[in-house]
């Protein structure tokens, strides 16, 4: 398993080949455990999108959430990796 405390190599390595993204900073100093995932699902389309959308939506109730710039690293990385939710109503997904 690896160490959910420092980013892996291999997550460092894809995060610098993924084109048209800003490193996401914020998300890899805080939660490089999620970084970690995001890089060993990537390959599975479904799987990659479930997980970051219980990420991006509390579904459990309680949680506290990520601040503003790890919610935006995240929202940029499931963009980028399985595609923008629709815009069905013309609002801006940060309002």
């Amino acid at each position: 398993m690896p160490d959910d405390t420092k980013l892996s190599a291999e997550a460092a390595d894809f995060l610098r080949t993924l084109e048209g993204s800003d490193y996401p900073k914020a998300l890899v100093e805080s939660y490089p455990r999620i970084v970690n995932a995001v890089v060993e699902l990537r390959d599975d389309r479904v799987e990659l999108k479930k997980y970051l959308d219980t990420l991006l939506n509390d579904v459990r109730g309680g949680r506290k959430g990520f601040s503003l710039s790890i919610l935006m690293n995240i929202q940029d990385l499931r963009d980028r990796l399985v595609g923008p939710e629709p815009d069905t109503d013309g609002v801006s997904k940060w309002l």
